[in-house]
């Protein structure tokens, strides 16, 4: 990195635009609290404001810790509002994730085919969607015969034991948390909120875009949150650092022959209106819940 012309690069953006992509991030963070509200009806009615601060507190831990053990801390966070178990609560963060994938693989489906470069693959991103699109079948199977699955495991020797039984019993709940779609009335209303937070993820890259005055297609940007979405799934540093940035500079450079320092400056505050905000406001959640990470070990 030329730290001088990265710089000047940084000098010429539009911080308005900047701004306003941290806002809109905020608000998808409402949109999702709001989805995980509509997903735990069946287990217990929660109000918005307190899944809001769990899911905050969550991104928090993800900036701060690796391998994404924020969602760890997320559910055992709204554990302390409600009366759900934390292997339940994150079942059903892991359905979240799934549905995340579901819409994922709706956007790899609509912009896959206008890729036309050889370093990108088509096929690689449609192989991935369609990989996505397994698991999000397997879990409905899952739904619909983790019953007779208990049933049957449940007097085998290793799960005779308290441990055993423990164990069994947590698996049972993340089970059901993850299935949670087969006990709803509002399935159709969830997948409108999936929709509309992927819209206005790719909303937020358009604004990146603006601010940074790069000519960038609709398609392009399509690609790009995808490449980047794909990045963060792999085990990481805190916040995703390194892996987002090399993702979005290098469909940016190789695909799009977009300059090297502009594509930097890009990467850098496309993944700051994600992380800085999100980042300040979870520290603060997390301080007012007094939540201590060796209760969470405990707990889970």
């Amino acid at each position: 990195m030329d730290f001088s012309k990265l710089l000047n690069a940084f000098s010429d953006v539009e911080y308005g635009w900047v701004a306003a992509a941290m806002a809109l991030m905020v608000f998808c963070v409402v949109i999702r609290a709001e989805r995980w509200r509509l997903i735990l009806i069946p287990f217990e009615e929660i109000k918005l404001h307190p899944l809001f601060g769990s899911t905050m507190i969550g991104y928090f831990g993800n900036g701060v810790l690796p391998f994404r053990l924020g969602e760890v801390l997320r559910a055992y966070s709204i554990t302390t509002y409600s009366g759900l178990s934390p292997s339940a609560s994150f079942g059903t963060i892991v359905l979240e994730r799934i549905l995340d994938m579901l819409g994922l693989v709706v956007l790899i489906a609509f912009f896959a085919p206008t890729i036309k470069s050889d370093i990108l693959s088509t096929n690689l991103l449609l192989g991935v969607g369609g990989f996505s699109l397994v698991i999000f079948t397997a879990v409905l199977w899952l739904g619909k015969s983790h019953s007779q699955l208990h049933d049957r495991v449940m007097h085998w020797n290793m799960f005779q034991s308290s441990l055993g039984k423990r164990i069994l019993s947590a698996l049972k709940n993340v089970i059901n948390g993850m299935t949670a779609l087969k006990d709803t009335n509002h399935t159709w209303l969830i997948l409108f909120h999936t929709a509309l937070l992927w819209a206005l993820y790719l909303l937020s890259v358009w604004m990146v875009v603006q601010s940074t005055n790069i000519d960038l297609s609709w398609s392009a940007m399509g690609i790009i949150l995808i490449s980047t979405t794909l990045a963060i799934t792999i085990p990481s540093a805190p916040g995703y650092v390194g892996t987002y940035h090399a993702a979005a500079v290098y469909v940016l450079t190789a695909v799009y022959t977009v300059g090297l320092t502009e594509a930097q400056a890009f990467a850098v505050i496309i993944h700051a209106i994600g992380f800085l905000p999100l980042l300040v406001i979870g520290s603060i959640y997390f301080l007012r819940g007094s939540i201590r990470f060796k209760d969470v070990r405990n707990q889970t």
